[in-house]
């Protein structure tokens, strides 16, 4: 709810930030153009906006941190640090791409100092150095080169102090472009598909109209066909026949002789 609250924040209202240091890192000696020469807190710092409590790495290492301050607004990653350090859009793009590869909430405590360190790399250039351990700064940058997957979305917040990086909460755009409303798509009326016009086939042409050959009429097969064993039967009937023919072709000659003889 509080998340929801700051992403519903007026785009021309300034955001408190509290910076409360470090939360998960390790001292990095560093160089800067601007004359300091030392030791530095490198790491995730906690900050709150407006209450709200974020992860957050410095973008700006030529400016001392403020412990509170209300005069911060949410702006794009190249409208921050201050000029002449302000970032271009690759060193944007390089930034958002080092966190998504290895930004994690419970990263070692030297990862994230190597995190820290990779990103001053990019926005301070020739004006800023390491002296001595980069916690793999310079790993992490060469691996940039060949990193082809999506950026972090990220924002950043500017103001009197220190200006940070964090990811972008819920809903909340830089200042001065709030989210836009999505606009209501045109209601489409359904028009229905017309039903095709079946095509007439090719029509005979006119002339008269033949007569079949005349022939002999087929006769029509027999309706009941017997089967195998219907055909076995007669055919034994047939034999029976035949044998009782003979039978009394052979008696009648006999009887006639009888007969006579009487």
């Amino acid at each position: 709810m509080t998340a929801l609250g700051l992403a519903a924040a007026s785009s021309v209202q300034a955001h408190l930030v509290e910076d409360f240091g470090v939360r998960r890192g390790a001292p990095a000696h560093i160089s800067l153009s601007t004359g300091f020469n030392g030791f530095a807190g490198a790491g995730i710092k906690k900050i709150q906006v407006d209450g709200v409590q974020m992860d957050a790495f410095c973008i700006d290492p030529f400016t001392m941190a403020l412990r509170s301050s209300p005069g911060y607004k949410f702006v794009p990653l190249t409208k921050a640090p201050e000029a002449p350090f302000t970032l271009s859009a690759s060193g944007a793009t390089e930034i958002s791409d080092l966190w998504a590869m290895f930004y994690n909430p419970g990263m070692k405590e030297n990862k994230a100092a190597g995190l820290q360190l990779a990103i001053w790399e990019i926005v301070g250039g020739n004006d800023f150095s390491v002296i001595g351990k980069d916690y793999g700064a310079s790993i992490m940058l060469a691996a940039l080169r060949s990193y082809s997957g999506p950026g972090a979305g990220l924002i950043a917040l500017t103001g009197p102090g220190q200006d940070y990086v964090v990811l972008t909460p819920p809903g909340q755009g830089p200042e001065g472009n709030p989210t836009p409303t999505p606009t209501p798509s045109p209601i489409h009326t359904h028009t229905p598909t017309p039903t095709p016009t079946s095509t007439p086939g090719p029509t005979r042409p006119p002339g008269p109209t033949p007569t079949p050959p005349q022939g002999p009429t087929p006769t029509p097969p027999p309706h009941n066909v017997p089967d195998s064993g219907s055909t076995f039967s007669l055919f034994a009937f047939a034999i029976l026949g035949l044998l009782a023919i003979n039978k009394i072709g052979y008696l009648v000659p006999v009887l006639t002789r009888v007969q006579q003889r009487r």
